[in-house]
């Protein structure tokens, strides 16, 4: 006998699907559900419990919610059409949302255990803020495809881009707290506010090799320590991959640490970064990449700060001279779903999700290295000098970059990881 535990909201349609005969897609069968209190109020979140009888066509349906008496009761479903069901569930007030949490706990738990290998058939949703054909894009999409064929077709995932789902940190809030999507992928600056130990990535100028950031990354010990701070968060972290580096452009030509006082530069929008840039001299505007070519078009700022695929992507060499190599910042990406999500599921759709998320982190390096040199080749030919700093100019920025690592460092307030971010740093270690 076998059960299937479904997270119900009274803000979605909540229909369930079920092939009424085993390996036949052509019988199936619809049950919408609707609960109630006993006054006719709907009921925001409850959980459902579906229980396959030994009875063809029979199940049985339990269904517990915050604050009411469990309830129960058996249903038949009649094939190709929809089953309406509308249930009011009567008041507990014994019964407190602490007790609620550790049934929804204890049912993905068991649940798990008793379906380790079990794979059941589930359409899913990614989200993330970049369009289509972006290096996020192709993350998501090779996750996507290794998903499908590892579960011999039974995982779908559908990829939603260009804010579909919510801007990053909305879509950061709504994966833990709603049912609508399950995985997203983003940059982790912007995830540091709901994991501020995560601004360890933010430390300015620590790594010059982006392949020497990727052996710290694939650490075991530093990759499960970095896990656990999303698990505490309520996240899992499935992968990092990478944009490479945050480089500079500016209509100034910069060439050393002086060059870059009083020069009006538009920054990621977040503290971390504001601090880092303050600390050079310069006036830091934090912008929305949106609005990155119109300020400088405009003469709002002088300057702004990307990786490679964005400068080439928003067409920065029609307005801006140079490209300054800074290595300032990685532009790290992840790969995320919740906890709660990634426990409900068996362990062999858990080793199909770890396993497609390795294929496809793997996968995103290599292509974020092939278009580095494919957006060198457009910027060379759209006439925009590629400036090196030397490694005397880099060393007097990481001096002038103190305040910054302080502030990051009372953030993280973890020693142990931040001398096992900075010593996988080969060069600066």
């Amino acid at each position: 006998m076998h059960y299937y535990d479904y997270n119900y909201s009274n803000n979605n349609i909540f229909i369930l699907s079920f092939d009424i005969l085993e390996n036949n897609n052509i019988q199936k069968s619809f049950l919408d559900i609707k609960i109630f209190s006993q006054d006719g109020k709907p009921i925001d979140k409850a959980i459902i419990r579906i229980i396959e009888s030994d009875i063809l066509k029979n199940y049985i349906l339990k269904i517990n919610a915050d604050g009411y008496h469990p309830y129960e009761t058996n249903i038949q479903l009649k094939a190709g059409s929809i089953n309406k069901i509308n249930i009011k569930l009567t008041p507990d007030k014994f019964q407190s949302k602490k007790h609620f949490n550790n049934q929804l706990n204890k049912m993905q738990f068991n649940n798990s255990q008793e379906i380790n290998d079990q794979e059941r058939e589930m359409t899913l949703s990614l989200g993330m803020e970049a369009p289509k054909g972006s290096l996020l894009y192709i993350y998501a999409e090779k996750f996507a495809q290794e998903v499908c064929k590892l579960s011999d077709g039974k995982r779908i995932i559908n990829i939603y881009t260009d804010k579909k789902l919510g801007a990053d940190r909305q879509m950061l809030k709504y994966l833990l707290d709603d049912d609508q999507f399950q995985f997203m992928i983003s940059n982790t600056s912007s995830q540091v506010d709901f994991i501020p130990k995560i601004s360890v990535f933010d430390l300015p100028l620590v790594y010059m090799d982006i392949n020497d950031l990727r052996n710290t990354l694939d650490n075991k010990a530093f990759f499960e320590k970095i896990s656990d701070f999303h698990k505490d968060a309520g996240y899992k972290l499935l992968g990092i991959a990478d944009l490479s580096f945050r480089q500079v452009t500016s209509n100034k030509e910069i060439r050393n640490s002086d060059d870059f006082k009083g020069i009006k530069i538009r920054v990621y929008q977040t503290k971390n970064f504001e601090e880092f840039w303050k600390s050079l001299g310069t006036i830091a505007v934090p912008l929305p990449i949106s609005e990155i070519y119109d300020s400088l078009r405009h003469g709002l700022i002088d300057s702004q700060t990307n990786p490679y695929e964005n400068i080439v992507a928003l067409k920065l060499y029609e307005i801006q001279k140079y490209l300054i190599n800074t290595n300032h910042m990685p532009y790290l990406i992840s790969l995320i779903t919740s906890d709660k999500f990634y426990n409900s599921l068996s362990l062999k759709e858990k080793s199909i999700i770890d396993e497609a998320s390795l294929i496809a982190t793997k996968y995103a390096r290599e292509k974020a290295d092939e278009r580095i040199e494919e957006s060198k080749e457009i910027l060379m030919q759209n006439g925009m000098p590629i400036i090196d700093l030397s490694e005397e100019t880099i060393n007097e920025m990481r001096q002038m970059s103190i305040p910054a690592y302080e502030r990051i460092i009372n953030i993280v307030n973890d020693n142990d990881l931040i001398n096992a971010y900075l010593k996988g740093n080969k060069d600066n270690g």
